[in-house]
């Protein structure tokens, strides 16, 4: 798929785009190694870079379609829209009416307030030019227009056609109540925006959450509103705009209507779209997208933190953290982006100044969970357990009535005890978690797993990760498990066939290796066994777990296990801690 043809997939569908940019005609004579060192910057992610060298490259062969859409998408990623809008321009002289042109232009007019122009020309773009965000970005300029009724006509065309299919359905409702409710129709921005809800996950996002329980709360209905906000907030540790949300209603304000203004609603759409692509694995055209959103809209924070998350994820720290800083010292996510500066700078390697970001946000908002959970994180995630439990124990105190969204901090604590080797504690913890969450399968999990190692409550354990391979057959870590407990109880066939599924799900895993090879052995199949234990050494195991797995080499598994039996020291190997899911940790 060439590089027109995947702008013309991802304007089109706004969901998912294609895995490569494709091939660009090649620059005239001479250019080929400055051509190369610019392909070879996009595909190490360094966006800027790439921009600079593309546009270096194209001041050579203006001519050159395939370097102005480089060129042009490099640009809008690193944030260079004027630059950007320069060669659209050209790009339309060279060949009217190419999609991503027509998507920056237009979004330059609609910024400007050119709502005319920027409609005009998104019909320009070809009859594959804009079926799914082109109508609603036009729709957004009848709506600056004046033209209400042609923006309605377009959105529900567009929703009965069908066009995007589950995520445009829901966005053509979503921008359908939020044009309404920018006219002052909160009746039909109601309707609409419960059909978004009811087409999305959990109700939408957090975004649409808001948007509903502002329309709702304007209509009088503020008990409603405030049930919406608050069921949502029961399912997440903290979302600081809806807990702001929810204390205004508590207190009778009304909200206004979220976006008032034309470019305000592209900029929402391209904001949701590139949500949607990003998580789609082409971060280079969602961070495009994001850029155009704030470009629309220089106010959308979340959009702003959206880039820096794109950025970072892409392993950009240095513009990650520059991205981090720009969200405004009064917005309330800007505790999120320091967060998510801290994280940044961990990963660049910088740990000891993530902590002290993390430690500052600590002091500065000490009744607040995520700088108590996210400086657990980062210090449990850094095996410093003990400080780590310290740093959860600040959360948990915050806590007046456990619910069951709290279960995920008890867990995180609790590893850190058995980490740290406090393990009555730990128990304790993930007793508690289980409470809060029953058959919860990462506490499952991690609580039968740790009693298989002690050698304690071994029918308990087994049953406890039974349930938890039910809920997730395909994560490695708890087939491990599985299998573990099975070796542990001295049924070697049935281990085996969980241990090979284990190792095909984590085959780098040198826990899983050398658990497999361990069972491998009692099953007679020795040979296999040292070859597992060898893998499981070049896959960097613990130091702890090097000695043991080099003396079953030496020696064998039976001559290791009689050594330790003598010793009273029984086989304890590394944990191998799951895999979890954003709750997690």
């Amino acid at each position: 798929m060439t590089l027109r043809s995947t702008c013309q997939f991802v304007i089109g569908a706004g969901m998912m785009a294609a895995t490569a940019l494709g091939a660009t005609p090649a620059p005239a004579q001479g250019l080929a190694g400055p051509y190369l060192a610019a392909e070879h910057a996009a595909k190490r992610g360094d966006i800027a870079e790439a921009s600079r060298l593309f546009a270096r490259v194209l001041a050579r062969d203006p001519g050159n379609v395939g370097l102005m859409e480089q060129t042009m998408l490099h640009q809008v990623a690193a944030g260079q829209i004027a630059q950007a809008v320069a060669v659209a321009r050209k790009l339309e002289e060279t060949d009217p009416g190419h999609h991503l042109g027509v998507l920056v232009l237009s979004a330059d007019g609609l910024r400007k307030g050119l709502y005319p122009e920027a409609r005009d020309r998104l019909l320009t773009g070809g009859p594959d030019g804009g079926p799914f965000v082109g109508p609603i970005l036009q729709a957004w300029a009848e709506f600056g227009l004046g033209n209400l009724d042609g923006a309605r006509t377009l959105l529900t065309d567009l929703s009965e056609k069908g066009t995007g299919g589950p995520v445009g359905k829901i966005l053509t409702a979503q921008h359908l109540g939020l044009i309404e409710a920018a006219n002052g129709d909160d009746q039909a921005a109601s309707t609409a925006l419960s059909e978004a809800a009811d087409a999305s996950n959990r109700g939408g996002s957090s975004r649409l959450i808001r948007q509903r329980a502002g329309v709702l709360s304007r209509l009088g209905e503020t008990t409603q509103a405030l049930d919406l906000v608050e069921e949502r907030l029961s399912l997440t540790l903290a979302d600081r705009r809806l807990e702001m949300l929810a204390e205004a209603l508590r207190t009778g304000e009304t909200p206004g209507p979220m976006i008032t203004k034309a470019e305000e609603g592209a900029a929402e759409a391209l904001f949701a779209v590139s949500g949607y692509v990003a998580r789609g694995n082409n971060r280079l055209i969602g961070l495009a997208y994001a850029r155009l959103a704030t470009y629309l809209d220089p106010a959308h924070v979340e959009a702003q933190l959206l880039i820096a998350d794109i950025l970072s994820e892409d392993s950009q720290y240095g513009l990650a953290i520059e991205a981090y800083a720009r969200v405004p010292e009064d917005a309330p996510e800007k505790l999120d982006a320091e967060i998510g500066r801290a994280q940044a700078l961990e990963d660049a390697g910088e740990l000891e100044e993530g902590l002290t970001v993390l430690r500052e946000l600590v002091a500065r908002h000490p009744g607040s969970l995520e700088p108590h959970t996210s400086l657990g994180d980062m210090l449990r995630q850094a095996a410093r357990y003990g400080e780590a439990a310290v740093a959860y124990d600040g959360a948990v105190q915050l806590i007046d009535t456990p619910e069951n969204r709290h279960w995920v901090l008890y867990y995180q604590r609790g590893i850190t005890y058995e980490r740290s080797k406090q393990w009555p504690k730990a128990e304790a913890d993930f007793r508690k978690a289980l409470e809060l969450e029953p058959d919860q399968p990462l506490v499952l999990n991690y609580l039968g797993y740790s009693w298989v190692e002690m050698g304690a409550h071994l029918d308990e354990a087994r049953e406890m990760i039974e349930k938890a391979v039910e809920q997730r057959e395909n994560d490695g870590y708890i087939v491990d498990s599985l299998g573990w407990v099975l070796y542990r109880l001295g049924q070697f066939e049935e281990a085996l066939l969980h241990m090979e599924r284990a190792v095909e799900l984590r085959p780098v895993d040198p826990v899983i290796n050398d658990h497999y090879g361990d069972v491998l052995w009692v099953n007679g199949r020795k040979t296999e066994a040292e070859f597992q234990w060898r893998r499981a050494l070049s896959f960097e195991p613990e130091e702890k777990e090097i000695d043991r797995i080099r003396r079953k080499l030496d020696v064998g598994l039976d001559v290791v296990l009689e050594e330790e039996a003598a010793a009273g020291d029984p086989a304890i190997i590394g944990t191998a801690e799951p895999q979890t899911d954003d709750n997690g940790g």
